[in-house]
């Protein structure tokens, strides 16, 4: 039986597939490949919500000009990309194995 510190294919934490040059606690290409798909569309939806809530304080708080409203468009999309890239770091941290 070889010892570990020699084996070349480690299995996936999630599916047990032995995948040649994979460390060990990692995900193999097609699992992770699942799980960033569920965290981005977990993300979106999160993303989605913040972005809403800033337009409807864009159309609240600031007032009708041209300029305010061009400022505030930037800071919806700023928010919703911002958002987006942070929920999916933290979703893919905590999804459950």
């Amino acid at each position: 039986m070889p010892s570990l510190a020699g084996s070349s294919e480690v299995p996936c934490v999630r599916c047990s597939t032995r995948v040649p040059g994979l460390a060990w606690g990692e995900y193999c290409v097609t699992c992770l490949a699942e799980r960033r798909r569920r965290a981005t569309r977990m993300a979106r939806r999160i993303s989605q919500g913040a972005g809403l809530l800033v337009v409807a304080w864009v159309f609240l708080a600031l007032p009708s000009t041209i300029v305010a409203r061009t400022w505030g468009a930037v800071i919806v999309v700023a928010t919703y990309l911002l958002t987006r890239q942070i929920a999916i770091k933290l979703i893919m941290e905590f999804l459950p194995k």
